[in-house]
């Protein structure tokens, strides 16, 4: 049992602090509005090429100038992948905090330690994680369920993670869907300062009358890029040349999908924007595109796009996706096609325009799917809901 609420102490662990998750931390760490005390344990050294974190200066500023309660650690690993976090065994061992929330990676051997010691000193532990996505091995997946049993509670990125650890018989009860959240107040107002310039900002790139598609995120294999420049080429086989693309980002596949377009013939179809930070230019991009399409795993690609109005298609092997998968909802926000099948893709994106073009999609429609469970005050009420859930 926890001690009152009002007076919980809570170090949260996440596998680094990137800077889309700037503006949740620092809401879960307003003690004088949340009622509980929290720190986060992150490292300020980037790792995985392309992800953005936070400035380590952050840490010495407080709350009212940006500030959040932040000690630093450090990770070590290969290729991108953590395996091991300094201080978190002086972590378990300390009597500062009452509950610990791990980033659930099973892999983390520094989390197993850290756990099973603050278990043996009483303390509540909490992972927040993917959970099982339903394509692992035996082994693998026999290991995730065996470390998420060290929990008291699970706080989990989407309903379908809820349900396949249900299957596995863990207690609906003790699992929190927290989903996932960017700055959805700034991205809200970039959306109405650019309501009147997407037309100008299209005719920078495109006709007026091309049918624009586009795609934001890392340019890397499992994206299958390779899958919507196919689609690309064979919508403008059958529709006159009237589909265009945008693609925004890097990534190890850039040189590769310029040689693919190329092959094509799709040079004067495909513009390469290269990557973007700046949500404040990203806006008027996303907002001028019919559709976003993701044939690979979509991420947060799905948010980003429909918190500016614009539909998203991704592929419906959910044990493949990512879990903001959730936030695309037929006929209301985008479309899924059958996986790895370009013919279905090129449907599914010729079915969206016209939705769109008929106005059973709509900006609204796109943007209420984000605004309802996809902001940091939503994934703040979520986690006031765990802390209260052990408790009881």
């Amino acid at each position: 049992m926890l001690k009152d609420y009002e007076t919980l102490s809570v170090a949260l662990v996440p596998d680094r602090f990137p800077s889309y998750r700037y503006t949740v931390f620092k809401r879960l760490s307003h003690f004088k509005e949340n009622g509980f005390y929290l720190t986060i344990y992150a490292d300020t050294e980037e790792d995985i090429p392309g992800l953005k974190l936070v400035e380590s200066s952050y840490c010495d500023r407080d709350y009212l100038n940006g500030g959040i309660s932040w000690v630093r650690i450090r990770n070590f690993g290969v290729r991108g992948i953590c395996f091991l976090q300094t201080g978190l065994i002086r972590l378990a061992l300390s009597k500062e905090h009452d509950v610990h929330v791990y980033w659930g990676e099973a892999h983390r051997l520094s989390t197993w330690a850290s756990v099973i010691i603050s278990r043996l000193m009483g303390k509540q532990v909490v992972f927040w994680t993917h959970g099982i996505y339903g394509n692992e091995g035996f082994i693998k997946r026999h290991i995730r369920v065996l470390f998420y049993r060290m929990a008291d509670g699970l706080l989990l990125y989407s309903d379908y993670g809820k349900r396949v650890l249900v299957e596995y018989g863990f207690r609906p009860s003790d699992l929190y869907v927290i989903k996932n959240s960017l700055d959805s107040r700034l991205q809200d107002e970039h959306y109405s300062s650019n309501l009147e310039s997407v037309s100008s900002v299209k005719q920078r790139y495109f006709s007026e009358q091309d049918r624009v598609l586009v795609f934001v995120g890392r340019l890397e294999p499992q994206k299958r890029l390779d899958l919507l420049l196919d689609a690309l080429c064979r919508l403008n086989v059958k529709d006159a040349d009237s589909y265009k693309l945008l693609i925004i980002g890097d990534g190890s596949q850039h040189t590769k999908l310029i040689e693919l377009a190329e092959r094509f013939g799709l040079t004067d179809r495909v513009h390469f924007y290269g990557a973007c930070y700046d949500d404040e230019m990203l806006a008027p991009l996303i907002m001028m595109a019919d559709v976003c399409v993701s044939p690979g795993e979509v991420g947060l690609t799905a948010m980003h796009s429909l918190i500016y109005g614009t539909p998203v298609i991704t592929h419906d092997n959910f044990s493949e996706q990512m879990p903001e998968f959730e936030v695309i909802v037929t006929e209301k926000s985008g479309a899924f096609y059958r996986f790895d099948d370009v013919g279905d893709l090129c449907s599914k994106i010729e079915e969206v325009v016209t939705l769109v073009d008929r106005a059973v999609i709509t900006s609204e429609s796109c943007r209420a799917c984000v605004l309802e469970h996809y902001t940091e005050e939503y994934q703040l009420q979520i986690f006031k809901e765990m802390l209260i859930g052990l408790n009881h």
